[in-house]
């Protein structure tokens, strides 16, 4: 069955063409949960290879946690400034400089794809690079590569839900806003869940009006409730 559904013959190449190579385990994607276990089996004496259509980090490294915390150290300076105002600090002039700020995030990630693809290559780990396509319950496809694993495993990590609503067309991504090179003057965020919280508040304290829709009677569900009231009554403007 899993043959029949995935494998795709039109789009691979002759099968006379095809390099083909065996491994204990192949690894589809290259983020953490990725590199965590392909560097353990590695460890433990198995042949692994790691296949990534993107360059190598995954979510967290590139598009995602490190990045965001660049964002949100500028956002905590600015903060800590203000607070302090009136008790002997003046920062007449703080602000974000939006454009600065991206090309810093920019420079701290750029090394990133190599030095990853480096640590696999000297841990003994095979690396390709391209898009993953099953042939078979434990082949795997790349370029113009067979890849067939005694273990598969799938960590490719998640995107965005398609909210399936009019003007969805108008919406950015988690991972388009950590691209964006002008900062709008207002943000609507749609979701009361953590990214939006962590967003809103680095895009606020670089000077936006920022405005977060949910669907529920209160944000933050996963978190403690006496928490997340702290925090909603700490943000300026109308709850409705």
């Amino acid at each position: 069955m899993l043959d029949r559904l995935l494998h795709r013959p039109e789009q691979c190449p002759d099968e006379q063409e095809l390099m083909r190579h065996q491994f204990d385990l192949v690894v589809i994607g290259t983020g953490t949960a990725a590199g965590v276990v392909a560097h353990k089996c590695r460890r433990a004496g198995w042949s692994v290879a790691v296949i990534d259509s993107r360059p190598f980090g995954g979510t967290c490294a590139l598009r995602g946690c490190d990045p965001k915390k660049v964002l949100v150290g500028a956002a905590k300076a600015v903060n800590q400034v203000n607070r302090l105002r009136g008790k002997g600090v003046r920062a007449d002039a703080l602000r974000v400089e939006w454009s600065e700020l991206m090309r810093f995030k920019r420079e701290m990630i750029e090394a990133v794809p190599a030095a990853l693809e480096d640590g696999f290559a000297r841990a003994g780990i095979e690396t390709f690079h391209g898009l993953a396509r099953f042939a078979g319950p434990k082949a795997i496809t790349v370029g113009d590569h067979v890849l067939e694993g005694r273990r598969l495993l799938i960590a490719a990590g998640a995107k965005p839900a398609d909210l399936g609503i009019e003007g969805r067309e108008h919406f950015v991504t988690s991972e388009q806003f950590l691209e964006i090179d002008a900062l709008p003057p207002c943000v609507l965020f749609v979701g009361g869940g953590y990214i939006s919280f962590e967003f809103g508040h680095v895009a606020a304290r670089a000077g936006a009006r920022v405005t977060v829709i949910h669907h529920g009677a209160r944000p933050l569900n996963a978190f403690d409730p006496d928490l997340v009231d702290l925090l909603c009554g700490a943000v300026a403007g109308p709850r409705h």
